[in-house]
């Protein structure tokens, strides 16, 4: 599906020769203009893939958060249970 901009490049040309500008500046302009609006409209097509893009970069997140999750809880245990042993290990030689 492409995208349509109503521009009548004809047309153009015409009002800018009429105002001054030599039939080649207009067509250049025309064309510049032309593309601008072709490059930066964003088609239904576009919008649907950018949401399905973002909907896969979310997923991928989710999955590293709960990743980063799991290994933090691994490791906040691992301490205390080593510190737990450490506090028990001291209060054994200081009795």
């Amino acid at each position: 599906m492409s995208a349509q901009v109503l521009f009548n490049p004809l047309t153009y040309i015409d009002r800018l020769t009429r105002g001054g500008f030599t039939p080649d500046q207009a067509r250049a302009s025309a064309e510049a203009l032309e593309t601008a609006f072709s490059e930066s409209v964003a088609t239904k097509t576009d919008v649907a893939e950018l949401k399905r893009d973002i909907g896969e970069t979310e997923a991928r997140l989710r999955l590293e958060i709960s990743h980063a999750k799991y290994d933090i809880l691994r490791w906040v245990f691992g301490f205390n249970l080593a510190l737990v042993g450490a506090i028990f290990a001291i209060m054994k030689f200081v009795k």
